[in-house]
C-alpha cells in the first residue's frame, strides 16, 4: 500500500483509489488478467465503434466516450457505409419489384400467345376437316401397345442406335407406320404443323397435331428397349467410350429429351 488513499495491484502495479476498485480490477481487467495468467472471459457488452467487449455495461459506457473522441473518424466512415447500404437495399428493392412486375407480364403474354396459337390451329383443323377430309385416303392405325413392344424386340438392334434417330425413325415408318401390305396407316395432310390424321379401328378419326400422340406412345416404348440394349456389358462399354459411333448416337437420341427431334424426323419421312 503507498498510502491511505491508494491501492497498488501486484500483478500489473496499476495503482487504484480503492480496495472495491482494485478487487474489480483484479477480476476483470484484460492487461491484469494475462499478467495472472488467468482466461480472459468473453465479454456480453460490445462497443460499435472499435468492437472491443466488456463483461460491464458501466465499464463500456466509460469506454464509450473516450472511443468516441478517438474514433470520430471512423464512426463517420461506418455512418455512410449504412447509409450507402440502406440506399443500395431500396434500390435491389426497387429492381426486384420492377423484375417481378416483368415476370407478370411475361405470363400474360405466353398465356395470350397460347390462346392465339390455339385458335389458329382450331381454325387450321376446321379447315383441313372440311376441304381435304373427302380428298385423302385415310387409312386405319392398328398398332396395339403389345404390338409395337413386339416389333421394336424383333427389329431394333445396336445398330440402329448407332445410326441415331435418322435410324431410330427410318425403322418406327418401316416397321410400325407402315403395314404389311406396304401400306402407310397414318397420313401427314400438312406437313409445315405436323397435323397427322388416321383411323382407329374403332373408326374414330384422330387429328394428332404435331405427330405429339403417336410420338410420344412410340418413343416411351422405343426408350425402354433401347436401354436394355445398352445395358448389355458388351454395348455399354461401347456407349460408355465417347469416341464410338454407338456413343455417338445414344447421346443424339437420349439428348432429344421431348422427342422433338425424332417427331419432326417422322414428319418429312411419312
Amino acid at each position: 500500500m503507498l498510502n491511505k488513499m491508494t491501492y497498488q495491484c501486484k500483478f500489473c502495479n496499476t495503482v487504484l483509489a480503492t480496495e472495491h476498485s482494485l478487487s474489480k480490477h483484479q477480476k476483470t481487467a484484460k492487461k491484469c488478467l494475462k499478467k495472472q495468467g488467468t482466461s480472459i472471459p468473453e465479454g456480453n457488452f460490445k462497443c460499435d465503434v472499435c468492437d472491443q467487449t466488456f463483461i460491464f455495461k458501466s465499464v463500456l459506457s466509460s469506454h464509450i466516450i473516450s472511443c468516441t473522441k478517438k474514433n470520430s473518424s471512423k464512426i463517420q466512415i461506418k455512418i455512410k457505409i449504412h447509409e450507402e447500404n440502406s440506399l443500395l437495399k431500396c434500390k435491389l428493392l426497387e429492381l426486384e419489384t420492377k423484375y417481378n412486375m416483368l415476370l407478370e407480364e411475361k405470363k400474360e403474354w405466353k398465356k395470350e400467345q397460347k390462346e392465339l396459337l390455339d385458335k389458329i390451329t382450331n381454325a387450321a383443323i376446321t379447315k383441313t376437316n372440311n376441304t381435304v377430309k373427302n380428298n385423302i385416303n385415310i387409312t386405319t392405325y392398328t398398332r396395339t401397345d403389345e404390338e409395337l413392344k413386339s416389333i421394336y424386340e424383333q427389329n431394333l438392334t445396336p445398330s440402329h442406335i448407332e445410326g441415331g434417330i435418322s435410324a431410330i425413325a427410318k425403322l418406327i415408318v418401316d416397321k410400325v407406320v407402315t403395314d404389311d401390305n406396304g401400306v402407310k396407316m397414318i397420313t401427314i395432310t400438312d406437313k409445315a404443323r405436323g397435323t397427322a390424321r388416321y383411323k382407329l379401328p374403332s373408326g374414330e378419326n384422330v387429328v394428332d397435331n404435331g405427330l405429339n400422340i403417336f410420338t410420344t406412345k412410340n418413343r416411351d416404348i422405343l426408350m425402354k428397349r433401347i436401354s436394355s440394349i445398352a445395358a448389355s456389358d458388351t454395348i455399354c462399354d461401347q456407349i460408355l467410350d465417347i469416341d464410338t459411333t454407338i456413343s455417338k448416337g445414344y447421346t443424339e437420341i437420349s439428348d432429344d429429351v421431348e422427342g422433338d427431334v425424332l417427331r419432326s424426323s417422322l414428319i418429312k419421312s411419312i
